[in-house]
């Protein structure tokens, strides 16, 4: 609604003009707000800009209030231009449903302030219905006027501004160059006119009906991260989950947060392409092709089963990725090359095998059975540094007279959850003990295996037996490979691999 302005006779401030609230000053202050793309690179109190124009007189302060932000204006129009062109915001392009959305949003935001005004909090005096006749007025001719005559309308400029900022709130970036703008401009108008017609005849004491207003059609991208997560976390672990969320918010962030069922396979086309050439971190061609492409397949597959989404699934749709030259993706390739014998060697004989070495600190230097046998299964067996850092006492079995390791995630026990053959969830014997989630990369990873004559002629059973005879059945293998309490994201090993690999780059690499 317009501001009030009762001591000067004013029935309206320009948009950047205002008193202070608290009274303490007469003088007029200019207020504008950076826009959005620049404010990651301000400082706090640049976001807002704030200034007194030094006087009380309105026609005065509004020469120097026009002034004031017109130099302010430039400035950060001038840092926005010097910013990379990869650090700019990309605009959300216009479709048909996003503009029926943006102006359904003004409508609605207009009926629910002339109702809170009206009603709820104790209605409008005669100084106020004043104000809001002369504004509908000059309004509704405003509108009128762009409709009637589009881009030279004298009012262009003003409304272009107003829609600039109202598509910001919404959260949108809007660029007046997309072909779909004329349309956005004459869809806001409308909606505008039509809001200040409702309110005049308010105003006259009339209950006008207003046609339906046409709001969300459709369900955004931002939407789809807590459906996801949601949906995954009860069936992969955290790290896998938060890099799928990681794409998925990109594509938001390079899309805008459009509609579901307006993104295409073009739109993933370009955001494929804008990631793997981009100048921030960009993206391998394997990793495109692969998890890129399967997690955005995913997300799009679970939209269209939870009916958020009726179109084809962009995603699967995309019948071809952008490519790579061979010379461009030979010069990001990353390859893994194993230990050396040489550098097998010194780890061996390294203070990491020292019992005595003040190198370690906390659960490190107390036990000297994960410093001295984690290493030798990764050796032996090839494992991933977590997986034998998840083992318990009762992965270690049996299996005709050969001591045999099982890598998973549940545990095998007598003892079955309903009475069925489904092994229980690991658990503790120790009520106040409770074992975070094991993982395995993929189903190869699930496995048993004989243990390597090597380890057992370096005394890993009477280890083993040890530790069952002394903690137990279930218990952790290795005793510090257990996180500690409290963290919220709880990983077996964590310190173990923190510390072997904080070793290995500086002692041996």
């Amino acid at each position: 609604m317009p501001k009030k302005c009762a001591k000067d006779g004013e029935t309206n401030l320009p948009k950047h003009l205002e008193k202070r609230a608290d009274g303490r000053s007469p003088n007029y202050y200019v207020r504008l707000v950076a826009p959005r793309a620049i404010q990651p690179f301000l400082s706090k109190k640049d976001i807002e800009f704030r200034v007194s124009t030094g006087t009380a007189n309105l026609r005065e302060a509004k020469v120097i209030a026009a002034d004031l932000v017109a130099r302010k204006t430039r400035e950060w129009d001038a840092h926005y231009k010097a910013m990379q062109p990869n650090q700019r915001p990309r605009h959300t392009p216009l479709t048909e449903s996003l503009i029926k959305q943006i102006a359904g949003a003004r409508m609605q935001s207009w009926l629910a302030t002339d109702y809170r005004e009206r009603v709820t909090d104790g209605g409008v005096d005669n100084e106020t219905l004043a104000e809001m006749d002369a504004f509908c007025a000059r309004s509704e001719t405003a509108m009128r006027s762009i409709l009637a005559q589009g881009a030279r309308s004298d009012n262009w400029p003003s409304v272009v501004e107003d829609i600039l900022d109202w598509c910001e709130t919404l959260e949108y970036s809007i660029d007046v160059t997309d072909s779909q703008f004329p349309l956005l401009v004459r869809a806001y108008a409308n909606a505008e006119r039509d809001a200040q017609k409702y309110v005049y005849a308010r105003n006259m004491g009339e209950e006008p009906q207003i046609k339906d207003v046409e709001l969300l059609v459709g369900t955004t991208l931002s939407a789809m991260t807590a459906q996801y997560s949601n949906h995954k976390s009860k069936n992969v672990g955290q790290k896998t989950l938060s890099k799928n969320i990681s794409i998925w918010e990109r594509l938001v962030k390079f899309r805008g947060d459009a509609f579901l069922d307006d993104v295409t396979s073009g739109d993933i086309y370009r955001f494929f392409e804008d990631r793997l050439y981009s100048a921030d971190k960009p993206w391998s061609q394997g990793y495109v092709d692969g998890h890129a492409k399967r997690a955005l397949t995913e997300i799009f597959k679970l939209a269209r089963t939870l009916n958020l989404m009726t179109g084809v699934n962009p995603a699967s749709a995309l019948e071809m990725v952008p490519k790579l030259s061979d010379k461009e993706r030979k010069s990001r390739l990353r390859p893994r090359y194993a230990f050396s014998s040489e550098k097998l060697n010194i780890l061996f004989s390294s203070q990491w095998y020292d019992p005595d070495s003040r190198l370690f600190r906390g659960k490190l230097a107390k036990d000297l059975a994960v410093r001295y046998f984690a290493p030798l299964i990764g050796l032996l067996h090839g494992t991933r540094v977590r997986e034998s850092l998840q083992l318990v006492t009762n992965d270690l079995v049996d299996e005709g007279g050969l001591l045999c390791v099982k890598f998973q995630i549940e545990l095998d026990s007598d003892e079955h959850d309903d009475q069925t053959s489904t092994p229980k969830k690991l658990q503790s014997q120790s009520k106040d003990v409770k074992f975070p989630t094991r993982t395995l990369k993929n189903e190869s990873a699930f496995r048993t295996i004989p243990v390597h004559p090597k380890l057992l002629e370096l005394g890993f059973k009477e280890y083993v037996d040890s530790r069952r005879d002394k903690n137990g059945l279930d218990v952790p293998l290795f005793e510090s490979a257990l996180p500690d309490p409290g963290g919220k994201t709880p990983l077996w090993g964590r310190a173990y691999e923190q510390a072997f690999l904080r070793f290995v780059l500086l002692e041996i690499a």
